[in-house]
């Protein structure tokens, strides 16, 4: 998505927005979907944008790389405050398929239409299977499903008498939906999306709200546990939206932000230098 100004975050980075241009009819309630701000469109702040930000706002944030992003709906409420780590939300539609293995015994060759399981979801991924000399040649995702909770399975009992075929379902990850940072609905917990600037209710995660992440730059992380306590300490996140301080390894941390600006302290708010995976959405 493209670079957008500062100034389309008209409620500013703390908000929580209500649709994917930040903007409703004031009488319908119904999204625009017009306008100068949509899902996955970002701003590098500079500092003069950042001074009017923390002026108009109340905020104190630093320079750096803001992104307009999604809740996904299976995100912890409770796990999402400003200075919290977020992740990347678990897919719930089918992104390709996958052939793993042809198989053999197919007693008749063509195109068929393989269904997948349920897995959670509310409709299931369709796709369509290539046969020739009684093994399948190639696969392709037609319907990508909704609502998965896990990744589906193909049983290719549509195709008779095909033996040791397998089409593997590989899910569709968007950078621009993201989740509290646990594993109730983050896809792994190895790297972090960014850091979230506001609180939500579990009936904004319900509805999909769209909130503003740092990706980039300085940010304000809410510490955990500073088990070191000195600037320049490696900030890591864990698996409840927490965030440890230790010293700096040769080796990167599951769930390494970055590193500290400032000295750490338990349950406080330090400024910490991301070093984050860039995903463009």
């Amino acid at each position: 998505m493209p670079q957008t100004p500062a100034l389309s975050y008209y409620l500013g980075p703390l908000a929580v927005y209500t649709s994917p241009s930040g903007m409703t009819d004031p009488i319908t309630g119904i999204p625009y979907l017009g306008g100068t701000l949509h899902e996955g469109d970002y701003v590098d702040a500079t500092k003069s944008e950042i001074d009017q930000w923390n002026v108009r706002f109340g905020a104190t944030l630093n320079t750096g790389r803001y992104r307009f992003v999604r809740l996904s709906s299976n995100a912890t409420a409770a796990n999402i405050a400003y200075g919290k780590p977020c992740g990347f939300a678990l897919p719930t539609t089918v992104g390709q398929l996958q052939l793993s293995a042809g198989g053999t015994g197919a007693t008749a060759d063509g195109t068929y239409t393989i269904t997948s399981t349920a897995s959670g979801g509310t409709a299931k991924a369709v796709g369509l299977a290539t046969v020739a000399g009684g093994i399948i040649i190639s696969v392709q995702l037609t319907y990508p499903g909704a609502g998965f909770t896990s990744v589906p399975t193909f049983g290719l009992t549509e195709i008779a008498g095909l033996s040791a075929g397998s089409v593997l379902a590989q899910m569709n990850i968007t950078p621009n939906v993201v989740s509290s940072f646990d594993t109730a609905s983050c896809t792994d917990l190895t790297y972090p999306r960014g850091v979230f600037l506001c609180s939500v209710t579990a009936a904004q995660v319900t509805a999909n709200a769209y909130v503003v992440i740092q990706e980039e730059g300085i940010a304000p992380l809410l510490v955990t546990t500073a088990t070191t306590t000195a600037a320049g300490s490696g900030a890591a996140a864990s698996a409840t939206g927490t965030v440890v301080t230790n010293t700096p390894a040769l080796t990167v941390a599951a769930g390494f932000i970055g590193y500290t600006k400032d000295l750490a302290a338990a349950n406080t708010i330090v400024r910490v230098e991301l070093d984050l995976p860039i995903r463009q959405g």
